[in-house]
């Protein structure tokens, strides 16, 4: 079966401060890393024989996957000593390429059916193929325009406001033969597929196609697209697997709840789905647990609090009276009572958050960082 590289190199620093203590790919959703989901759905069709390519961190997917033999596929590992850009990494694993290969990006999430695009590339006669996807924004992506046959005809990494030509852009999803080396400067130690490699290709007419793909896809890089893959996956637009019991309903327990095991709940406390919560987790007397909230294991929730729409990663404490809304909350951080988190913010790990204090929307805060009581944060810290 053809081998799948996975390209998990990236500092991931629009998501930073959840990378400064693991990699992009490696931060959990729904409780399960991102390039977790990647690796089931690539084993769940077949593609088993599996090479990710690491720079930042490599040793926290190494621990994590080891071979592979856990989760039924074979991993191996290609370590860059320094960033070597998305077609370096893949050059630097070509000792390991022989035949057709898949290239995907370890931080997306999508339902594409690599086999459809690979009975897409090989009908095509293609040298690469890549997935293309609408957008309404293309800011943040390559955009692509294709022929009347699905050849790519023009190319644009990230254009500005006043370059967009196309509204399809790049998912990160390749097909290429081995034969795609020939067209890599082996001589420069980083190499960007989109700023380098594919007008070249384009240039060269050397057989780059566009497979247009309509279903499920986020680049999860920044923490909105990380809050929606959230909630995609609670609500399943997307059908990926969440690896806890489903609890029935009762009064006041609504929805859809998949629930750990060992978890306390206390009096009056109510839980609106879709939501999960991992496990050893307390939630106190009169918390709310509402829709879009995903928490992790180990969690403390105080009396009376209520989480809406957020993410709480394992080890932390939300302590009583208080109120956190569309926020993620890294490891073992504590929020005292009476606080307040807006949208958007941000916090890294071992963060204490200060009794009857406000951290204002889409604030980043480090990790290790001690807030005072009574503060009103509106700066990054």
């Amino acid at each position: 079966m053809v081998k799948a590289v996975i390209m998990a190199g990236g500092k991931g620093t629009r998501l930073r401060p959840l990378t400064f203590t693991r990699p992009k790919p490696m931060i959990p959703l729904v409780n399960r890393p991102i390039i977790q989901h990647t690796v089931e759905r690539l084993k769940s069709m077949g593609f088993k024989d599996i090479l990710m390519t690491l720079n930042y961190r490599p040793d926290s997917l190494k621990q994590h996957f080891q071979d592979g033999s856990s989760m039924g596929v074979n991993i191996s590992y290609s370590v860059e000593k320094s960033p070597m850009g998305t077609g370096g990494s893949v050059l630097k694993a070509k000792k390991y390429i022989d035949d057709t290969f898949l290239v995907l990006s370890g931080d997306v999430i999508s339902n594409v059916n690599f086999k459809d695009v690979l009975k897409f590339h090989k009908d095509k006669g293609a040298l690469a193929t890549l997935v293309l996807t609408h957008v309404e924004d293309p800011a943040h992506f390559g955009i692509a325009v294709l022929d009347e046959d699905s050849k790519i005809i023009n190319y644009l990494e990230k254009p500005s406001a006043d370059q967009v030509f196309s509204k399809l852009a790049n998912t990160g999803i390749y097909i290429f033969e081995p034969e795609i080396f020939d067209f890599f400067d082996d001589k420069k130690g980083e190499i960007d597929f989109s700023r380098e490699v594919f007008p070249r290709l384009i240039a060269e007419d050397a057989g780059i196609y566009g497979y247009i793909f309509e279903g499920y896809w986020n680049d999860v890089g920044r923490p909105e697209t990380y809050l929606k893959a959230t909630y995609d996956i609670l609500n399943r637009k997307i059908r990926e697997k969440i690896y806890k019991k489903r609890a029935k309903q009762s009064i006041g327990k609504i929805g859809n709840m998949w629930l750990g095991k060992n978890i306390h709940i206390g009096k009056k406390v109510r839980i609106e789905g879709p939501v999960v919560i991992g496990n050893n987790c307390f939630l106190d007397d009169g918390s709310t647990i509402s829709r879009g909230t995903v928490i992790g294991d180990g969690v403390f929730i105080g009396k009376n609090s209520t989480i809406q729409g957020s993410v709480i990663l394992s080890d932390s404490v939300v302590k009583e009276n208080s109120f956190l809304s569309a926020c993620i909350i890294d490891t073992h951080c504590t929020i005292n009572e009476n606080t307040i988190i807006e949208n958007g913010v941000v916090t890294g790990s071992r963060v204490e958050i200060g009794k009857n204090s406000i951290v204002k929307s889409s604030r980043h805060i480090t990790n290790q960082t001690n807030i005072i009581p009574d503060s009103v944060v509106d700066a990054d810290f």
